[in-house]
């Protein structure tokens, strides 16, 4: 949180996209069967995460430490975001329920 106090923008927009996150994970390990159609989400937001501190900030350019945690952050969910995409269009392909 050291570099986020200057920078509410960021912060609310990281919070956000956190909880979103969050939000479909929950749901993909409860009901994955209705939420297949979700998936696809989480890695274009892991890319607004990478993309957002020169989007999102006042001055259009943000600290380093607030570019690192987002390009880091956001590629990790980027990844992971297309892993998921990967599994779910493998179980939907075989048309399986879950």
């Amino acid at each position: 949180m050291v570099h986020f106090t200057n920078e509410p923008n960021i912060t609310i927009n990281n919070l956000i996209v956190g909880l979103t996150v969050g939000l479909i994970a929950l749901g993909m390990t409860t009901a994955p069967g209705r939420m297949l159609n979700l998936t696809w989400v989480v890695a274009p937001l892991g890319v607004w995460l990478v993309i957002s501190p020169w989007v999102v900030t006042a001055a259009h350019g943000a600290r380093a430490g607030i570019i690192w945690n987002n390009c880091w952050v956001g590629g990790v969910t980027t990844v992971l975001g297309l892993a998921a995409m990967g599994l779910t269009v493998g179980i939907a392909r075989r048309g399986e329920h879950v």
